[in-house]
């Protein structure tokens, strides 16, 4: 039984299954959504708060305006072009005037904030800001406003009537009715000629004209916008995503064709290569490197068979030569050396078996095969030694004390005996093998001072199967292999091998040089 899988993990699966394109158009369009939802609500809200802004500038105004005209004496004070909800509650807490549905909250008074401090000197005081939170709505003439079925009654066409106008004002009622609100308090002192119901000892009055700002008309501001932004940003972002999707698409298709074209390509046809695209882009760097890869694989497989048929040629004679003696000494067993013929099956077996040992070594991964510390001026003094103790004319002219490098001892003893065989063979007189090493990097050269080799010749000769002198016998002549070998194993030890002509020196020098371990002190 499986554990259940995290959602958090699920999503990343899910979305690494899609195809490229879609996931483009995915990302993109969740990208535009959130970009153009974050514009439109801030568009949204900053509409919302200059038209509220614009709605307290009006109210701030009208309680100017009204409480002047309170001062004056005037009964009726009402906005005249909207009919604003409004209250004047004088000092005995007795209702003056109300307006926009204010007569039919219930309570309101004992709601209001507290009144702001009488002006000493003027009628009327500077508005001040403050908020209530409305009650309910006084229900006590019901019938009045609702229908048989408890609904309001629909709003009048003309407001001429006082049943009408009543009308209006209870339904303006029900909007305030249970809202928090802002309301503009300016205190107001009538004078005792224009006062109706005295408050002060000398016939004035003093009262508190409330002004609220309607609630709804920011929103009525912003009603216009909800629509075109709740289905233009899906929109947009619908668009931003198919826009996102076709452009992949479009990108893709260069990959596409690079897909068809490595998909037909076999190993008869490695000729072929990829199109590379005109737009500078990672699609035709991934083409220039397809291409690349194509032809180092070419080039690998053209040396691959080149190898195997040189390979084939080479163990055939020797091949050959072992069955011919075989066959020979089956067919006429009287007429042979038994002896003679043991010694040449021996040695076409030698050749064999020498030509299989360095086909297998090349075919070895391109690392050593061990770390080791060797002393590459031991290694080749000892070498030195045993080819003189042989009767060849190897000399060590030049050695330090200790040439330290990190790497396969067998494989190292392999490279400088396979140089040496090499300089021995073509020498006419003399091997001269130098050492020298700055603490950092060791270089061995070994010199014969036979027919020197033309620059061509220089890189020609580590090619395997390479015999510059064709006219010579196999069996003295070598497979082709060691100078090959040579450079494969110093390449593995993070080296280089290389050979020049030392004019006006006669002969031919083969250079190596191998870094000394890290941690080698110089």
């Amino acid at each position: 039984m499986t554990a259940r899988q995290h959602p958090s993990r699920r999503t990343p699966a899910l979305l690494r299954g899609l195809p490229g394109q879609v996931r483009i158009a995915l990302v993109a369009g969740v990208a535009a959504l959130v970009l153009f939802g974050s514009g439109a609500w801030w568009l949204f809200q900053h509409v919302r708060a200059d038209a509220y802004r614009t709605t307290e500038n009006r109210a701030f105004e009208l309680s100017v305006q009204l409480a002047a005209q309170a001062a004056a004496g005037k009964e009726i004070l009402s906005d005249p072009l909207r009919g604003w909800p409004l209250i004047e509650v004088d000092r005995a807490g007795r209702t003056t005037a109300a307006a926009g549905g204010t007569q039919y909250l219930a309570d309101l008074t004992a709601l209001l904030p507290a009144p702001p401090a009488q002006p000493p000197r003027r009628t009327t005081g500077s508005p001040q800001r403050g908020t209530v939170h409305v009650g309910a709505v006084d229900e006590r003439e019901r019938d009045r406003f609702h229908r048989s079925d408890g609904m309001l009654k629909p709003p009048p066409s003309s407001n001429t009537s006082a049943q009408q106008k009543a009308l209006l004002a209870h339904r303006q009622a029900h909007t305030l009715a249970h809202r928090t609100m802002t309301v503009f308090a300016t205190a107001v002192h009538t004078p005792a000629n224009a006062c109706g119901l005295p408050t002060e000892a000398d016939g004035s009055c003093r009262s508190t004209l409330y002004v609220f700002v309607p609630p709804d008309d920011a929103k009525q501001a912003t009603a216009s916008l909800q629509t075109p932004l709740m289905t233009g940003v899906p929109l947009a972002a619908l668009l931003v995503a198919t826009l996102a999707w076709t452009a992949a698409r479009r990108s893709l298709r260069p990959v596409e064709a690079i897909r068809q074209e490595v998909a037909e390509i076999t190993d008869t046809s490695l000729d072929r290569r990829v199109p590379v695209p005109d737009a500078r882009d990672p699609v035709r760097l991934l083409a220039q490197t397809t291409n690349t890869t194509l032809d180092r694989l070419e080039t690998a497989v053209e040396r691959q068979h080149r190898f195997v048929a040189d390979a084939s040629h080479e163990l055939r004679s020797p091949v050959a030569a072992l069955r011919y003696e075989l066959e020979t000494a089956l067919a006429h067993p009287d007429t042979i050396d038994p002896r003679q013929t043991l010694h040449d099956a021996l040695t076409a077996t030698r050749r064999i078996h020498t030509l299989t040992e360095d086909l297998l070594l090349l075919a070895r991964p391109d690392h050593p095969a061990a770390h080791s510390l060797i002393d590459l001026a031991g290694l080749a003094a000892e070498l030195v030694y045993e080819y003189r103790h042989r009767g060849h004319p190897v000399s060590l002219r030049s050695s330090p004390d200790q040439a330290p490098v990190r790497g396969d001892g067998a494989q190292l003893h392999r490279l400088l005996r396979n140089l040496l065989d090499n300089a021995v063979r073509h020498a006419h007189t003399a091997v001269v093998l130098d050492i020298t090493t700055d603490g950092q990097t060791h270089t061995v050269s070994v010199h014969n001072d036979g027919t020197p080799l033309t620059p061509d010749e220089c890189e020609h000769v580590f090619e395997r199967f390479t015999r510059l002198d064709e006219a010579r016998a196999r069996d003295t002549g070598g497979s082709g292999l060691g100078l090959a070998i040579a450079r494969d194993i110093a390449e593995r030890h993070h080296g280089t091998l290389t050979a020049h002509s030392d004019h006006p020196r006669p002969g031919t020098t083969f250079t190596l040089t191998l870094p000394g371990p890290p941690d080698a002190i110089p």
